[in-house]
């Protein structure tokens, strides 16, 4: 851990322009990914739903969507805006009605900064 609680996650050719990036940082057990929108980097926790890597999913403009069961997230606020396109009715994965589908939390955002060639994370 750096000064201030700021954490190296990772350096700024690691990722392109509307990518994400998988870290190998962990804070309070939340892999963390890292992401590079519209000239801006952003950190987010995993998807609130089964804790699915958002960083390995697909993003069309600020959103991503997750890579297991399609949950969509606001990469610049961490607001959950779409639920996952499977749902848990019985216990089993199914497709659903909208009214079945289980209700998300915003998933976690971090602080970012980046200090020369190298990006650095914070619990916010």
């Amino acid at each position: 851990m750096s000064e201030n609680g700021w954490i190296k996650a990772a350096h700024v050719d690691d990722l392109g322009p509307n990518e994400g990036f998988e870290t190998d940082v962990e804070i309070d057990g939340e892999t963390i990914g890292l992401f590079f929108i519209n000239g801006n980097y952003y950190a987010l926790g995993e998807c609130t739903h089964e804790q699915g890597p958002l960083c390995q999913g697909i993003i069309e403009g600020t959103t991503v969507m997750c890579p297991w069961h399609s949950a969509k997230f606001d990469i610049t606020t961490g607001k959950n805006i779409d639920f996952p396109s499977a749902c848990r009715v019985t216990g089993n994965v199914s497709v659903g009605t909208n009214d079945e589908f289980e209700s998300l939390p915003d998933c976690n955002t971090y602080k970012v900064k980046v200090d020369g060639d190298d990006i650095y994370v914070k619990k916010n």
